[in-house]
Order: structure tokens, then sequence, then C-alpha cells
């Protein structure tokens, strides 16, 4: 007679600190991508589904361990304790953080405890300059607001907000802190005494009316710059707020150095040449007689619209150029691209975008992955079309009555035409190809994916 050894059933693990881990690290992703996302907020408000998580879990894990015959894995754990007890002191931080902002002065990296903002406003005398004079402006902490004038003088007005425990006390730090007009042998500047002992708790917003046609040189460190009306060169270098320049004479240069958040581009008229660098959220560029140049890491909407010599665009992921720019261009952060009206070329190079192309008159190169591309013709293409698509469809929508020579293959997908003879489609096992003439004397159209449709359509 033979003993029976009994061998236990194996212990199911939880899936609670699995799904904790996927929830959080999913929280903070976002932050990353999105930095305006509370996540903070969202462990305050929402930290009771912590409970209601590891009770499902556990029901989870009882329920699969009587389906499978595994011995249920124990209520409550060591490690689970140790896990919640550390989200539960992410909460109270975040409500920390929380209470800080709402009881005490907070100003970006600095915060002053018990301490108000109180606000002195000081006019310093009009000082004569050339009408085409070289004027720098700098501004450790506060707003930049320029305006063009037909007058050959600086006005300068200061607002300074600063903090103190009372009123006597801040008046007193702000009596150290003064914007000066200086002039050198390279021009004017105007720029704040000389006090860093005083400057962390007084921000100066300035507000200066210069000569129309000067050319100016911005540099600031946390605040709003708005300019308008300047007909010289304009150079803006920024580490802390949004940038507006309106109805500018000359070429524009903003520089965005920032490593914290993103911020905000406009350029809204420029005769000369504009350009945008750094770390951007929003870009909106329009009506620029010279070219648009905008490159380095950008996370919001770039519009451009009417820009007489073309448009520049690289990124991480995009390589743009277009020669001219009649219409509009318009990029949706990290979606969608469409670029309408182009009397010249487009040249592309992009992934993980759907791309829509609607009436381009030059030359066309495109080459994408996972991601559409769509091109719209309401006139027959006279220059050469070349679409390459790693993963994604490719159509276009063409006259009736356009004419085009057409080399077309899908390597893994089909090919669909409204054109020609459609019996000249070959396929050879998942591949597709079409070689084609339509009309006479019509430009080349070669087309490429690699796992995708092609499409050609009839269009009105």
């Amino acid at each position: 007679m033979t003993d029976t050894i009994y061998t236990p059933s194996p212990r199911r693990r939880s899936v609670f600190t699995g799904l904790v881990l996927i929830v959080i690290g999913a929280l903070f992703l976002i932050h990353n991508f999105r930095g305006e996302f509370p996540v903070w907020d969202v462990f305050e408000r929402w930290w009771p589904l912590i409970f209601i998580l590891w009770g499902l879990a556990k029901l989870y894990d009882r329920l699969m361990a009587n389906r499978t015959g595994q011995v249920a894995p124990a209520t409550v754990t060591g490690g689970e304790i140790v896990l919640v007890f550390v989200l539960l002191v992410l909460v109270a931080a975040a409500a920390a953080v929380d209470h800080v902002r709402g009881n005490w002065n907070w100003d970006g990296d600095n915060f002053f405890i018990g301490e108000k903002e109180f606000t002195f406003p000081e006019d310093s005398p009009a000082q004569t300059v050339p009408a085409n004079a070289q004027i720098s402006v700098r501004v450790d902490r506060g707003d930049v607001t320029i305006h063009g004038e037909d007058s050959k003088e600086i006005r300068l007005t200061t607002r300074r907000a600063a903090q103190g425990t009372s009123q006597e006390q801040a008046q007193d730090r702000a009596n150290r802190v003064h914007m000066n007009i200086t002039q050198s042998d390279s021009g004017y500047s105007i720029q704040p005494s000389d006090t860093p002992a005083g400057e962390r708790r007084v921000r100066t917003d300035v507000e200066i009316h210069v000569p129309k046609g000067a050319s100016i040189s911005i540099n600031t460190g946390n605040g709003v710059v708005d300019v308008a009306d300047i007909a010289g060169t304009l150079t803006v270098d920024d580490r802390g707020g949004d940038v507006s320049v309106r109805q500018a004479g000359g070429d524009v240069t903003i520089n965005e150095s920032t490593s914290g958040r993103s911020h905000d581009i406009h350029v809204l008229g420029a005769a000369g040449n504009v350009r945008v660098s750094g770390r951007v959220d929003q870009v909106e560029i329009t009506d620029v007689k010279g070219t648009a140049s905008v490159d380095g890491s950008f996370f919001g909407t770039m519009r451009f619209e009417r820009v007489a010599k073309g448009v520049r665009f690289l990124s991480q992921r995009t390589d743009l150029s277009v020669s001219e720019l009649a219409g509009r261009l318009e990029i949706e952060g990290a979606g969608d691209m469409s670029i309408s009206d182009v009397p010249g070329n487009v040249n592309l190079i992009t992934s993980r975008r759907d791309v829509t192309l609607n009436n381009i008159a030059g030359t066309i190169h495109v080459e994408n992955n996972k991601g559409s591309v769509h091109l719209q013709f309401t006139q027959s293409p006279k220059e050469a079309i070349e679409v390459s698509n790693q993963t994604g469809d490719i159509e276009i929508s063409l006259p009736s009555r356009a004419a085009f020579d057409l080399e077309a293959r899908s390597d893994r997908g089909e090919i669909e035409s409204e054109f020609g003879n459609s019996s000249k489609i070959s396929t050879v096992g998942n591949s597709a190809s079409l070689s084609d003439s339509v009309g006479a004397h019509g430009p080349k159209l070669q087309l490429r994916t690699t796992y995708g449709t092609i499409r050609l359509r009839k269009g009105a």
C-alpha cells in the first residue's frame, strides 16, 4: 500500500499592489506630458478610492482563487499596509502644499510666511533718445510692456509689488528697488538697481514708451512680455512668462530658455523674419512678410497664417518646410497636422500624426509613420508628389479631369482607384501595386505604404 502525498495548492498573489502602481504611474505620466494636470488635487480629493480599490482587488483575488483552485491571498499583508501608508503620506503632502498656497504668500520658488503684498507705483523722468535708438531692457521679476510711439524719448512707469508683514516693511523693501535708464556707447539700458536682498520680495512690472523706430532687446526672468508697434529689430530672452508681439516692423527673435513649465508665444504681424526657440506650449504666428522659423519642444497648438516667405518647423518628431504659406498651418500638439493653400512646396518628415494637405501648388514630399496622410486638390496638381507611409493609409482626392502618372504600392494592404483602369491593380499575396497614366502630361505621383490602404478619389 502506497501513501498518498498531499501537495498543497499554490497561493494566489494579490493584484492590489500592481493596480495601485499602474494608477499612480499613469497619473504622474500624464502630469509629465501635461504639466497643468492637477495630480496633487487628485490625490487630495480622491484618496478614499485607495480603500475601495483595495476591497475590489481582494474580492477579485478570492473569486479567481475559487475558480482556479488556488489558495486565496491573505486579506491584508504587511506590504500592502506599507503601500497604503505611503500613499496617505503623499495625500498629506498634497494637502500641506495646498494649505501653503492658500494661506502663505507664494511666489514661484519662494514663499514667505505671514507676509502680504503691497503695490507702489513710480514714474521715472522722461529721457530724450534718437528715433532709432538701441534699447536693452532687463527685468528679473515682473512683466514688461513696451509701446512704440512717434516720439524721441523714453518714458518709464514702474509698478513695484513688494512683500512684507506690514505696509511699512513692504515700502522699505520697494524703496530699495528702482528701474534706471542709463546710456552707454551701445545705446540705452533699462534695468533694476543692484539690490539682490530686496529683489526676492519685490516684483517690478514696467511699462515703457519708446520711439517707434527703436530696436529692442529684452531679458526677463519671471513675467509676461507684451510689445507693440516697434519698427526696429526685437529680441526677447524669456525664462518665465508668455510673450506677445504685435505689428513688428523688423525681425523678431524669441528664446524661451525656461526649464519649468512651457509658455505661449503670439506674434501678430511682422515685416521681417520671426524665429522662436525653446520650450513652448502654444504658438501663434500670423501676417509675416519674411520667414517663420520655430524649433524646440512643443506641447500645445502651433498655428501659422499668411507667412510670405515660408515656415520652418523643427521638433523631436517633425521636420517641416513650407516655401510659402498663403493660407494656414496648424499642428495640434502631439496629434493632427493640417496645411492649406500653399503656392510653393511642402517637405515633411514626421511620425504618429494624421496629416492633411489641402491645395498645395508646388512639389510635395511626405514621410510619415503610424498616421494617415490625406491630400486634397481642387485643381489638378502641376508638380511631383511623393508620399511614403510606414503604417497608415494614404488618400488623395483629385479633380475628375486630373492628369498624372501614378506609381503606387502597399506592402500589406490594398489599392483603390477611381481613375484609369482598375484592372491594372496587381496583387501578390498581401501586397498590391498600381502603375498607370491618367490623362496627358501630368506630374508623377509616387505613393508607398507598408501597412495600409492607398485610395485615389475623384473630388468635385
